[in-house]
């Protein structure tokens, strides 16, 4: 038996942990569902390291068996201008972790001859064996003696989680976010678990996520949370002349063998790699892309047509780029199958754009394709590539990788709150599609979490879609822009009835158009565009989940439902049962499904 523990380590932001088992992927979580800081920034992922030793000794696994560990980042790729700070995030993290650490497990070293040392050396995995010591202790478990800690490259951990998981045995992978070690854009070939670079861009050539990151924060988004609203506010701008001249001129595409670059002046011309070069580098563009354009404006209120259009050429921008990356390595490789992960690749219009122009004939999305999912990719890599060992080569059918909850703490749960509550069989959802028919907006709470930014009906909020007005009223109660558009879940067989020339996705990273049948019977998941991004539901998958979007198909003549994540306004998705109902009695949501619970707030 082959175990392999991945973590993002140092931590940045997304941070997480995955656990692989003979060549499958059994656990994974998110620090910032324990936390409860959305995108765990600067957190390492020592709760959800924990909540998986505890998975596997509820799997009857012994923690003290694991293999190797593998983290997400390898040090010495970086620039030496971003080494020492990294490091020096790496153990301030530590130590925020665990404060004790600080003589570092109790090994009366000097920490600044600890720090001295690392620095030299420039290698994360000493302070990672320190992390992980720590979480062995606090569970009480035996450190396993004989294991290794693996560095694996940003943007392979990516490549990994996307190729390992994609059911193909050769395919390109495109592995974009806003900065690895140094590359931003790489192109993968991947042949039977060999990973090949035919290209990479790096960060001071031209950052796709970089770019999206810092105009969304121009336009007075948070850092992280903005690219996703960007997407949505993008379908309520129109072209303008002079944005559209000033987008072309960014990208230069004469004389090089590069899928992209930026013009030589907008690209960091020395290669220290520091981060403040960068910054700046970034800030010069973002001031000559948005020169004269009117940024006053609240998001909170209607769109404005300077801002809204300001992100209309922002999204077309992406959007061009990605299809130019990938007919790029349509032309190098003569591959049939296209996989993608990295930040990027949550931008479901600019994949929506790759499916509709048909250039591969199967498309793959990780559906963690965000930092968190480098976690799952390193472990695999590991898995396969140092300790010998094949990673199973299906599709993913799901993302349900977190802890279990069991029935009898969902009762204590309930039972202690006093909540007026009923126990529904699990086979008749009648009474809850009935409520969201009469217009309630419901939380829903069952089994696994699911792993990723998408809520895919374990940790969901539900409404009705035929309802014009479900869009603002949910919206409304998560303390949402009102002009945010709405994901719906449809069953699977019903897809062609909503969308236009779907393919079965089940993840949420994937927009298509709507038909016009399907738009004017559901307008409330229907964006400005005629555009919406569907979970697809299978029975096989989710039993529970399934039943009850056909439960409500049978009232209401419609196989589909508002879904949305179950969280309020700047929080992570509930992860445990208190979670759920703290969210369900301070938020607007009139009733909530708790894992076979019924509670009504009326």
């Amino acid at each position: 038996m082959a175990i392999i523990i991945g973590f993002t380590f140092p931590a940045a932001h997304d941070n997480s942990v995955a656990v692989v088992v003979d060549g499958k992927l059994v656990f994974a979580a998110e620090e910032e569902r324990y936390t409860r800081h959305k995108h765990s920034l600067g957190e390492p992922p020592f709760n959800s390291f924990l909540e998986a030793l505890r998975f596997l000794r509820k799997s009857g696994i012994d923690p003290g068996d694991v293999n190797g560990f593998a983290i997400n980042w390898v040090s010495s790729l970086f620039p030496l201008g971003l080494r020492i700070p990294r490091m020096t995030e790496g153990v301030a993290q530590l130590r925020a972790v665990a404060p004790e650490i600080a003589l570092f497990g109790g090994i009366r070293f000097i920490p600044g001859h600890i720090l001295n040392w690392t620095y030299h050396k420039f290698d994360y995995t000493e302070i990672a064996e320190l992390f992980i010591e720590k979480a062995y202790r606090r569970l009480g478990a035996t450190f396993p003696a004989n294991s290794k800690i693996i560095s694996v490259e940003h943007h392979l951990a990516h490549a990994a989680s996307a190729y390992y998981f994609s059911g193909f045995s050769s395919s390109i992978v495109l592995t974009i976010d806003g900065a690895g070690e140094r590359d931003s854009t790489v192109v993968w070939r991947v042949k039977e678990g060999e990973f090949e670079k035919l290209a990479s861009v790096t960060v001071e050539d031209g950052s796709l996520g970089l770019l999206y990151e810092k105009l969304s924060e121009r336009l007075h988004f948070d850092y992280l949370t903005g690219p996703g609203k960007v997407m949505g506010l993008a379908p309520y701008g129109r072209e303008d002349k002079i944005l559209r001249s000033r987008f072309d001129a960014l990208v230069h595409v004469e004389g090089t063998d590069l899928p992209y670059i930026f013009a030589d002046e907008f690209r960091l011309k020395s290669r220290a790699g520091s981060s403040g070069g960068i910054l700046r580098m970034y800030g010069r563009i973002v001031d000559e892309l948005t020169k004269g354009i009117d940024l006053d404006w609240n998001p909170k209120t209607k769109p404005k047509e300077s801002t809204a259009s300001l992100a209309w050429h922002l999204q077309q921008f992406t959007e061009s780029v990605v299809e130019k990356t990938a007919r790029w390595a349509k032309e190098q490789a003569k591959e049939n199958n296209i996989a993608l992960a990295g930040g990027v690749a949550l931008n479901a219009k600019a994949n929506m754009k790759l499916h509709y122009a048909h250039i591969y004939d199967d498309l793959f999305i990780f559906p963690v394709s965000n930092d968190a999912g480098g976690a799952i990719g390193a472990a695999a890599y590991v898995h396969e590539h140092v300790f010998g060992e094949k990673m199973g080569r299906g599709r993913i059918e799901d993302t349900y990788w977190g802890p279990q909850y069991d029935d009898a703490l969902i009762k204590e749960t309930v039972k202690r709150g006093k909540w007026n509550a009923e126990y529904l069989n699990g086979e008749d959802l009648s009474k809850v599609a009935d409520l969201v028919s009469k217009g309630h907006i419901i939380g829903v709470f069952q089994g696994r979490a699911e792993m990723g930014p998408r809520a895919l009906g374990n940790r969901s909020i539900i409404a009705d879609p035929t309802r014009a007005n479900t869009w603002t009223r949910v919206n409304d109660m998560k303390g949402r822009e009102y002009w945010r558009p709405l994901a719906p879940s449809v069953l699977e067989e019903d897809k062609e009835i909503y969308f236009d020339k779907p393919v079965d996705h089940r993840f949420m990273a994937l927009m298509f158009r709507m038909t016009t049948e399907g738009s004017e019977r559901t307008p409330a998941v229907c964006h400005v565009d005629a555009t919406s991004r569907p979970q697809m539901v299978a029975r096989e998958t989710n039993p529970v989940w399934y039943n009850l979007i056909r439960t409500f198909k049978d009232a209401s003549g419609e196989g589909l439902l508002v879904n949305t994540s179950f969280n309020l306004a700047g929080e992570p998705m509930v992860e445990t049962p208190l979670d759920a109902i703290k969210s369900f009695a301070v938020g607007g949501f009139d009733d909530l499904f708790l894992q076979g619970w019924l509670i009504c707030k009326h």
